[in-house]
């Protein structure tokens, strides 16, 4: 232990956690003190979720126990969390858009008068003196959703320090930041630690941690694997005790092949979106899966919305079978035999309120349209045979898609394309909440239309899904390729060592 030692502001103890038969947390000790910034890391799925949520009180452990502020936390209140003074900002943000900067900060704790009625007065001198006594500089009348991502943060910063929050979580606070908004944080962030406060910062992104931190503890498979000053690990040993011994001798792909055509389908040359991307160049062969991965605020999900033209990019270059083209949006990219399966199939991709075989036709109304009206028999003939392809269960044509099940929500999804015959296929993220049967599936119908020549771009957070299916693997970091990797190169070390920034093109 470090000289924090001595301002154990939260500590835990043996915090264990199953669920089933799988065990989330083992047996975890921590130890976060005043003054400090404390770095979590580990793999998706290694547990940092779990002990967040009990960190926080909204699980009981089934083991172990907390002390916050010197009192014994009993875990499995919220409130007893908040009220003993640790708050929580989270990746996705728990403000009020639509209300005022100072209305979010005391949300629910607006003072009042003697009548009951709101103080305005009151509450703004109480907003002001806090934002001056931690350094914080916010326009208090402007709704938050017309802030700046980082200015957002700060707001929930400020919003903990309202609830004379002692510790501070913050779970991946930058994913939605540029560079120049990192550093601005970073500065509120060691503005809380000088003023001894407890900070236990969650992120992916390892020089972020070597900039920031002064411990780091790594958690793998629900254990502590490492606990130690930032200054007494190099980035390498970080990222070894987070991967693992057995995981050094890893693999190429089981699923590898050769593609089977050296024709390529989709390229990319310099495409660049201010404070997003920069400088990507790519390619996709016919018959090729090529993975396109990183850590959260990689800004994967931006690039492949640049390429269907939903979010175009700003400066470089398309080329689709070798010819430059010009996807200034999703039509564009449909005409060229481009489809895209979203990340949010629910939200972006299928019409909920339309039947599957209306789904199923929907990019391409002209193939069933017969002077100028929709032909509901070529709708059915052309929906019918997307669910006996694609294995679409339960096969009811009238269903809507919230009758299915993730999985065939995503078949249904892919069908879209398939019905168009869209030669190449762009997915974000096509498994997450889907089951490990369905999976397989999935990845058998990818392997399949591969096979069959048509080009995947895939984009995956998980690494075992990468290592599965991928013919190539491309890595992201903070808006840049950083690595490139095929046959003996594709491991997972060398994959997350380039997604913590490492370059290894």
């Amino acid at each position: 232990m470090t000289s924090f030692s001595n301002n154990v502001v939260l500590k835990a103890r043996g915090l264990s956690k199953q669920y089933g038969t799988v065990q989330a947390l083992d047996n975890v000790d921590l130890d976060l003190c005043g003054g400090e910034v404390h770095a979590l890391v580990g793999s998706n799925g290694a547990g940092k979720s779990t002990l967040v949520k009990i960190l926080t009180g909204a699980v009981v452990p089934d083991r172990g126990n907390l002390t916050l502020n010197g009192k014994v936390f009993a875990g499995g209140d919220t409130k007893a969390a908040l009220d003993a003074g640790l708050a929580c900002i989270y990746q996705e943000s728990q403000l009020v858009p639509a209300l005022p900067v100072i209305d979010n900060i005391v949300l629910g704790r607006h003072p009042t008068n003697r009548l009951g009625f709101l103080n305005r007065k009151a509450q703004r001198e109480t907003v002001v003196a806090l934002l001056s006594r931690h350094n914080l500089q916010l326009d208090l009348d402007i709704p938050v959703q017309a802030l700046p991502p980082v200015q957002q943060k700060e707001v929930e910063i400020a919003k903990a320090l309202s609830l004379n929050a002692r510790v501070i979580l913050m779970d991946e606070p930058t994913a939605s930041l540029s560079h120049a908004e990192v550093e601005k944080l970073f500065r509120s962030i060691r503005g809380l630690r000088e003023q001894g406060v407890a900070i236990l910062y969650i992120s992916h992104v390892l020089d972020e941690i070597f900039s920031i931190a002064d411990r780091v503890t790594v958690i793998r498979d629900g254990r502590v694997h490492l606990s130690t000053p930032i200054a007494e690990i190099t980035k390498k040993t970080l990222v070894d005790t987070m991967l693992g011994h057995q995981l050094a001798t890893e693999v190429t792909a089981t699923h590898q092949h050769a593609r089977s055509s050296q024709q390529v389908a989709l390229e990319c040359r310099g495409l660049s979106k201010s404070g997003y991307f920069e400088d990507i160049d790519l390619c996709v062969h016919n018959g090729e899966i090529v993975c396109i991965t990183g850590l959260v605020g990689a800004k994967r999900s931006e690039l492949v919305r640049a390429l269907f033209g939903a979010e175009p990019a700003e400066r470089g270059e398309i080329l689709v079978y070798g010819h430059p083209v010009k996807i200034r949006n999703p039509l564009d990219a449909i005409r060229l035999g481009i489809g895209f399966v979203p990340e949010d199939r629910r939200q972006d991709g299928l019409f909920m309120g339309l039947p599957i075989s209306a789904n199923t036709v929907m990019a391409y109304l002209a193939k069933v349209t017969h002077l100028g009206m929709l032909s509901q028999r070529l709708m059915r003939v052309i929906g019918k045979k997307q669910i006996e392809d694609l294995d679409i269960v339960p096969p009811r044509l009238d269903l809507s898609p919230r009758a299915l099940s993730g999985g065939n929500q995503q078949k249904a999804l892919l069908g879209r394309w398939l019905a168009g015959d869209a030669r190449i296929l762009i997915l974000d993220e096509p498994t997450v909440g889907i089951d490990v049967g369905t999976k397989a599936n999935i990845y058998s119908l990818l392997r399949k239309l591969a096979s069959a020549g048509r080009a995947i771009l895939l984009v995956s957070s998980d690494m075992e899904e990468v290592m599965t299916i991928a013919d190539r693997v491309i890595v992201m970091a903070q808006g840049r390729i950083t690595g490139t990797f095929e046959g003996a190169q594709l491991s997972q070390e060398m994959i997350l060592r380039a997604a913590s920034g490492e370059v290894s093109q």
